[in-house]
C-alpha cells in the first residue's frame, strides 16, 4: 500500500482526549479497528454500565469525567502516544503513520448539557491530508451520526468504481 493511504476498516486511529478531570491532554493510539463504528462501539461499552436502564443506549450511565479512565480500563489495547512521536509537531501530512485512517478529538466540557463531544477526521487516500468527517457532536448523537455516515459511504461509489462502470469509448 502506498504511503499516505488509508488501510481500510482495520486501520488504526488516533484518539485525543481533552478536558477530563485529573488528566492532561492524552493521545491514544487505537492500533486496529479505528473506524467510526468501531470507536462508537468502544465508547458505548464504556458509557453503559452493566444492568443500567437502556432507555437511550447513548445516554451515559456513568459521569462524563469517568469515561476516560473507564475507556483505558476496559480497552487495554489502547496505547498512549509518546510526545516525542507527535506527528503534528513535524508539520507534514506524511509524518502521520500510514496505518492511521482516522483521527478523533474527544472533549469533556464540564457544565455543558452534553459534556462529552467527539470530532472526527478521515485520511485522504492520495495526499495523506485529513478531511473532517464531522464537527464536535455530543456522544448522545454519535450513533445517529455514525449510522448516517456509514449509509452514505455505502451508497456513494468510489471514483475508481465509477470509472470502471463508465462506458468505454469505442
Amino acid at each position: 500500500m502506498a504511503p499516505g493511504t488509508t488501510s481500510g476498516p482495520a486501520s488504526g486511529a488516533l484518539l485525543s482526549c481533552l478536558g477530563f478531570p485529573g488528566w492532561g491532554g492524552l493521545h491514544l493510539i487505537l492500533p486496529s479497528r479505528g473506524d467510526p463504528p468501531a470507536l462508537a462501539r468502544r465508547l458505548h461499552l464504556c458509557l453503559a454500565e452493566p444492568g443500567a436502564a437502556d432507555d437511550d443506549p447513548w445516554e451515559p450511565s456513568i459521569p462524563a469525567g469517568l469515561l476516560l479512565p473507564t475507556l483505558l480500563r476496559r480497552h487495554r489495547d489502547l496505547e498512549p502516544l509518546d510526545p516525542d512521536h507527535w506527528p503534528w509537531a513535524r508539520g507534514a501530512a506524511m509524518a502521520w503513520p500510514p496505518s492511521w485512517g482516522h483521527r478523533y478529538l474527544l472533549i469533556c466540557r464540564w457544565g455543558a448539557s452534553h459534556p462529552l463531544r467527539l470530532s472526527a477526521w478521515r485520511r485522504h487516500r492520495e495526499s495523506g491530508d485529513w478531511i473532517r468527517l464531522w464537527e464536535p457532536v455530543p456522544l448522545i448523537g454519535l450513533q445517529e451520526r455514525v449510522l448516517r455516515d456509514q449509509e452514505t459511504t455505502r451508497a456513494t461509489p468510489s471514483p475508481s468504481t465509477i470509472k470502471a462502470m463508465a462506458p468505454t469509448a469505442q
